[in-house]
């Protein structure tokens, strides 16, 4: 089966190439290394070298969390001023369910599902705990629409199922949540920079991701926070930190929240990788998000073509328009047969029981890799 054209051919060249011989397919669990990532380390080090303290003042480092999210902004269909890049996911959402909970006094549910990756129903059922709520668990989309109620202050959800990269309609579900008094947190985590999420059009409150995986920020990238401009001015920090103060610098000994977005920073930016995530994000400035989705899409329809077999079940939805950044396969020796394809240069991810996962990126995937991987997968199945 022939190769489609890549409409991206000029963005795969502003990758690393990873190891000789080996394709590398797990992106959901971490991006592949831009070239300019290199030239930020670089600059790093020359700044930290001769600047030290004078960093802070001298060069960009303060401004990069607020910069970073005017970036990532156009990628996750956003409006400006929503974003902000910092943290780690789980400190984000954190955030989020705390600042649900207050734009809905009075009430003590949030709401998700059992599928919701396992780390954010820990880190919701903390928040929720810490105000008086309770985080509780339905079994799927019907149970959501049957148990939204009065008592539900907010719907949390991840936006692609982590196992089989069933992505949710965030328009449809938060509509489905308001018309309840409910507001929206969305994980997009296993959605950003592979499929559109568009927050801004689908009307979500709150959104939180990380910025290793398809958005190749690098291991232990800075996560980021999106909420939507019209709960900005209601919601206070849930960490009232000295980098959201209006005057940071002032070392005020009450704290004044700065405007916008700016107010959700707590402590000191981590400039190294910050200045990674940025290398990757610069990508986008010339890219069309639309077209990469695109891409994406078609990158996914090609693999499901050239592998899926009897013994080879697809496990995603086969509607591009509902499937996130991987295409999952059930397999009967999942696990014995990810080992297999490592040992051919096939690198991919497992998930119990029997789920094999492949993280396409629309940015450095080929359609000739996905030949590629088709033809070794034949050769150990």
């Amino acid at each position: 089966m022939n190769a489609p054209a890549d409409p991206l051919a000029h963005v795969v060249a502003q990758f690393a190439p990873g190891e000789p011989g080996v394709l590398y397919f797990d992106a959901n669990s971490i991006g592949a290394m831009p070239l300019a990532a290199e030239r930020a380390m670089a600059r790093l080090g020359e700044e930290w070298r001769r600047l030290r303290r004078r960093g802070w003042s001298d060069s960009d480092w303060l401004d990069a969390p607020a910069r970073l999210g005017e970036k990532l902004a156009p990628v996750i269909g956003a409006e400006k001023g929503s974003v902000v890049v910092c943290d780690s996911t789980s400190v984000n959402l954190h955030k989020a369910v705390l600042m649900a909970l207050a734009l809905n006094p009075g009430r003590d549910v949030v709401l998700t599902e059992e599928g919701t990756f396992p780390t954010d129903l820990y880190v919701a059922e903390n928040a929720a705990q810490a105000k008086g709520a309770k985080l509780l668990r339905v079994a799927d989309l019907h149970s959501i629409e049957s148990t939204l109620n009065s008592s539900v202050a907010a719907l949390l959800l991840s936006h692609t199922d982590y196992r089989t990269a069933y992505r949710h309609d965030i328009a449809a579900l938060t509509k489905l949540a308001h018309d309840h008094g409910a507001v929206t947190v969305w994980d997009l985590s296993h959605s950003a920079g592979a499929v559109a999420c568009d927050v801004a059009a689908g009307g979500a409150d709150f959104a939180v991701g990380c910025g290793y995986k398809y958005l190749c920020g690098g291991p232990g990238a800075p996560a980021w926070l999106y909420i939507a401009p019209r709960h900005q001015a209601a919601v206070k920090p849930a960490i009232a930190g000295w980098m959201g103060h209006a005057d940071p610098m002032a070392f005020d000994a009450d704290y004044r929240p700065a405007p916008g977005i700016r107010r959700h920073l707590a402590g000191t930016p981590p400039v190294s990788g910050n200045m990674l995530m940025e290398a990757a994000l610069d990508l986008w400035r010339d890219i069309d998000p639309a077209k990469a989705f695109e891409k994406h899409a078609a990158l996914g329809d090609y693999l499901i073509r050239l592998v899926e077999n009897p013994d080879f079940i697809l496990a995603s939805p086969r509607d591009a328009a509902r499937r996130g950044g991987f295409v999952a396969f059930r397999h009967a020796n999942a696990a014995a047969l990810v080992a297999a394809l490592e040992k051919k240069g096939v690198i991919a991810s497992y998930r119990k029981p029997d789920i094999v996962r492949f993280g396409l990126s629309p940015l450095y995937h080929r359609f000739t890799d996905i030949r590629e991987l088709g033809e070794r997968l034949r050769r150990v199945q």
